[in-house]
């Protein structure tokens, strides 16, 4: 059986379901249809759930770029969406609090978002259906061929005329038409998710950046408000895998910083924090989402730039835009500039002895480079910060 559409989204997380929303709210001239291979709307969820206030990003990023972002936090964050209301964001280096710095921001239920969002489109008259899975996509008589398998084991084909790929990475779409060339292992981070119990106060983010527990990445600590918090570690992928797991290294966390879980899974996911990938569609066929290496590379933040990316690929098919042109111009910058602060961070993210000397040399610019990194921040002193940081990183890898 072949099912027609005009426009065939592949997944339902943050970019897909944005996707789908605006188009059909935008009065796009055609068919919409999002499959996604979870049985459930939207369930499990695989992340810290945490989102930026508005304010938060605007004095740090372009002011193009922040307007999309807030038109994003405006269309999809509602006020019963919000579980927590985060104030601080406390860095703690090697297992000892380093600083504790502002930073409004959410801790969301993110599967009542999607869930929102997903009904919005819905009514508008997408075609949304859960339970289907891509297995391969083919271009065919100037369009495309996905050929899905349902939850029941059954099959079709939906040819579509506009394929999307928003089902993480790397994407299906990807994969069956080799649109990109795809990321290396070390710019890859393998991400754990799950719930736990703490001494740990409800308005206060806090970030471990501890080669431990967290080699090449860092760990989290969100509060939900009600004693529970959302947790995780990311391990870069090139050593995820030497001589355990990543599940090993979040047991890890947790025994050593006094956490205790309240589920009995960890989740893991693969995230992208290698920046934009080279090519972001070809013909018909884009990516949006982590499926375009969306991933904010200096702290694991995927849900907005998701739908930032989301956004752009909407505008551009209702207002003739090309899609690649207006990620290069309103996205990439910030994506190109995070890589390269991420890059800088490396030997420290690798090398314990490394972190704990260039805290002792300079325990303030660690501090505020941390922080406007977290923070995405396109400032000019930043930049400078981070040139000299690598200077600095660089004669203290070879002392350690």
């Amino acid at each position: 059986m072949v099912v027609k559409t005009d426009v065939l989204i592949i997944g339902g997380g943050p970019a897909g379901s944005y996707l789908a929303r605006y188009l059909v709210r935008n009065g796009f001239n055609g068919d919409v249809m999002l499959i996604d291979k979870k049985s459930v709307i939207y369930a499990p969820v695989i992340c810290g759930e945490l989102l930026p206030s508005e304010d938060l990003l605007k004095p740090w990023i372009n002011r193009d770029l922040y307007d999309v972002l807030l038109t994003t936090l405006r269309e999809t964050l509602r006020k019963e969406f919000i579980v927590n209301e985060i104030g601080w964001l406390r860095l703690v280096i090697n297992g000892r609090d380093i600083a504790r710095m502002p930073f409004r921001t959410y801790v969301i239920d993110k599967s009542a978002m999607i869930r929102g969002i997903i009904e919005d489109a819905i009514n508008g008259g997408a075609n949304v259906r859960f339970g289907i899975t891509a297995v391969k996509c083919a271009t065919k008589n100037g369009g495309y061929e996905c050929l899905v398998h349902d939850k029941d084991g059954g099959e079709c084909v939906i040819s579509a005329k506009t394929l999307i790929g928003a089902d993480a990475y790397p994407s299906i779409v990807d994969l069956s038409l080799g649109i990109t060339r795809g990321f290396r292992a070390e710019d890859l981070i393998i991400a754990t998710s799950a719930r736990a119990r703490g001494r740990y106060v409800d308005d206060e983010a806090v970030i471990v950046m501890d080669p431990g527990v967290a080699p090449g990445g860092f760990a989290w600590i969100f509060p939900r408000g009600d004693g529970s918090h959302n947790i995780g570690v990311g391990v870069r992928n090139n050593i995820a895998w030497r001589g355990g797991n990543p599940i090993d290294y979040h047991a890890l966390f947790v025994s050593k910083y006094g956490l205790e879980s309240t589920q009995r899974s960890v989740l893991m996911k693969t995230l992208p924090v290698g920046g934009l990938l080279n090519k972001y569609g070809a013909g018909n066929a884009y990516l949006i989402g982590d499926a375009v290496g969306s991933v904010i590379p200096t702290n694991g933040a995927g849900i907005n730039p998701a739908m930032i990316t989301a956004h752009l690929l909407g505008e551009s098919m209702m207002l003739g835009y090309d899609y690649s042109s207006l990620m290069n111009r309103l996205f990439k910058p910030l994506m190109d500039r995070m890589v390269m602060f991420r890059r800088i961070g490396d030997p420290l993210l690798m090398n314990r002895d490394a972190m704990e000397l260039a805290v002792k040399v300079s325990r303030s610019y660690m501090t505020s480079s941390i922080y406007e990194a977290t923070l995405s921040s396109m400032r000019m002193s930043t930049l400078i910060k981070f040139l000299i940081g690598d200077l600095l990183i660089k004669f203290i890898s070879k002392l350690s």
